[in-house]
């Protein structure tokens, strides 16, 4: 594990990210040195903020050699954080399959189901990673469940040729016959 001092900043408008986030923690490549030269899953990371928390995340190129990490307004109010604000982070490496926690759902459908596994793991793991969050992030299991059908059900008809707007699409028409 590795303990990093950092302040929570806007992104930088100068730099390919700074219309995308608003806020960061800015992390040096020599803090990070040892994680990047590991095999799989490299820049995925398990963030504790001043030793509370296990945030998965991703460690994001800055354009200039080191890193950053997201702060969506989800963190910053779990958290408590406002901009300039000094932080600790304890960033450990993230070595779970999928660089998420995987949603009990997800498993439990994948065993009834061969097929949307199959067509699950022809997606790039960036994919995979944000259908995962997708499914994991209500808090009602009955909607988790819902969304891993609805997302697996589309993946399958189209034969794993992930579009987002036509996945969009095919939930909202589904959750007016649900």
């Amino acid at each position: 594990m590795i303990e990093l001092k950092t302040k929570l900043q806007l992104a930088d408008e100068d730099l390919n990210y700074g219309s995308l986030y608003y806020t960061v923690f800015p992390v040096p490549r020599s803090s990070v040195a040892t994680l990047l030269e590991r095999e799989h899953n490299a820049t995925r990371v398990l963030v504790k903020v001043n030793g509370r928390g296990n945030l998965s995340a991703g460690l994001m190129p800055d354009g200039k050699g080191d890193f950053f990490i997201t702060v969506s307004k989800e963190v910053r109010r779990k958290f408590d954080l406002e901009e300039g604000q000094a932080v600790v982070l304890q960033i450990s490496p993230d070595d779970s399959e999928y660089g998420m926690p995987l949603p009990e759902e997800v498993a439990e459908l994948w065993a009834m189901d061969e097929e949307a596994y199959t067509v699950f793991h022809t997606l790039t793991p960036g994919k995979q990673r944000g259908l995962l969050y997708v499914i994991g992030k209500p808090k009602r299991p009955e909607t988790r469940v819902k969304k891993a059908v609805q997302i697996f059900e589309y993946l399958k008809s189209v034969g794993g040729k992930l579009d987002y707007r036509e996945l969009n699409a095919y939930m909202k028409a589904e959750n007016e016959r649900w």
